[in-house]
């Protein structure tokens, strides 16, 4: 079975730089925030979300693709979800894959039926969400995957349907994004994740037809992307998940089609990949019946384990890692078509949205991995069509 994947076969110096920008970003937005919009009620039996209380450690951000929206919400030091003043926000048609750079705070959205990135400014005091000058900008067709260079000077956005990757600059004078010289970039198969490496040199896309992971050097002045002579790397079928792990020794790859999870080395002179081990890496037995069509991947803040959404069997299986091999640790069950998940900057607590029945899971996390059930969940995730969460630490 395949599930909404759109396969064609058919620091201090930061805080400078935030400076200098921010005030002109806001005098283009005129200063004004949007209008609030209240709860949006939740559906079937998720759980309805009041407004914010307490103060919050980090903001949960969803993107809703039915409705083109992204909802925000606050997180408690306890975990618990409430719903941020003026959500949601509007983005575009087809909001789905999302990046956050923490340099200029910046949240941006891949809008997958509006060939647009949307770009907000977040103001981590409060969580709310104003979309830069220029916002949405022009992408390729059918944007997927977005990630951002750890520098915050690149953003880079999958094209599906045309098979090319868009890359952006930031200007910190404006505040606002210019098109890299050489963009779109050509050259893939039907691309979906994009990641790039924690040092900001390589860039890795998954291509959905040729079942394969393309890798770029970025490059650090222009942010224009040279093809690895090595390029594209062998994986499983069809490549959806894609993630770089903190430390920049391995990419891992969910194969969708063949229920699996694909390790691979990177070296660090060139970005070559390589595959840990001479097979996949699946679930196994597991307390959800079977783990199958692999969706999202999230890696927790410590690097111990990944974490990978299953909407072929709604549910969330957690693998420990060990220098690049994966084995088993856990699973829970989900809501419906489990899309986007991702950790709390503590890793203590986990966050899925599920894209049918439009809920939020969340569960606690202990030492072990093991995840439990958090009490009122699911809920509301206050939008239709939630695919992918981003969660962001408030300060």
């Amino acid at each position: 079975m395949i599930c909404d994947i759109p396969i064609r076969s058919e620091t201090k110096t930061v805080t400078t730089r935030r400076r200098q920008w921010i005030p002109v970003a806001l005098a283009a937005l005129g200063l004004g925030l949007m209008a609030l919009t209240g709860c949006t009620k939740g559906m079937n039996s998720a759980t309805t979300l009041m407004p914010a209380t307490s103060p919050a450690t980090s903001f949960a951000y969803v993107a809703n693709s039915g409705s083109g929206t992204v909802s925000a919400f606050a997180i408690s030091a306890a975990g618990s979800l409430s719903s941020l003043p003026g959500s949601p926000f509007a983005a575009g048609g087809g909001a789905e894959f999302m990046a956050f750079d923490s340099v200029h705070d910046l949240l941006f959205v891949g809008n997958a039926t509006s060939n647009s990135l949307s770009a907000f400014l977040v103001n981590t005091a409060s969580g709310v969400l104003s979309p830069l000058p220029g916002s949405p900008f022009a992408t390729g067709i059918t944007p997927h995957g977005v990630a951002v260079d750890p520098a915050g000077k690149f953003v880079f956005v999958a094209n599906g349907v045309d098979n090319t990757l868009s890359a952006f600059a930031f200007n910190v004078a404006t505040g606002t994004l210019a098109t890299v010289p050489g963009s779109p970039f050509a050259g893939l198969d039907n691309p979906y994740g994009v990641s790039v490496s924690p040092s900001g040199t390589f860039l890795y896309v998954d291509n959905l037809n040729s079942g394969t992971v393309s890798a770029f050097l970025i490059d650090g002045n222009s942010g224009a992307l040279t093809p690895l002579g090595a390029s594209p790397f062998p994986t499983g079928q069809t490549p959806i998940p894609l993630i770089s792990d903190p430390n920049g020794k391995f990419v891992y790859v969910g194969n969708h089609m063949g229920n699996s999870v694909t390790a691979y080395n990177v070296n660090d002179a060139n970005g070559a990949l390589s595959p840990v081990g001479g097979t996949p890496s699946s679930a196994g037995a597991c307390s959800v019946s079977c783990h199958t069509n692999p969706m999202r991947l999230a890696i927790d803040p410590a690097d111990r384990f990944l974490y990978v959404t299953h909407v072929g069997n709604n549910s969330v299986a957690a693998f420990r890692l060990n220098n690049g091999v994966l084995s088993p640790a856990s699973s829970a069950a989900t809501g419906q078509h489990p899309f986007g998940v991702a950790l709390d900057p503590s890793g203590k607590f986990l966050y899925v949205a599920n894209k049918v029945d439009n809920s939020i899971s969340v569960f606690s996390v202990n030492s072990t991995g093991t995840l439990s059930p958090f009490p009122g969940s699911p809920f509301s995730a206050g939008g239709n069509g939630p695919t992918n969460i981003v969660i962001v630490k408030a300060h």
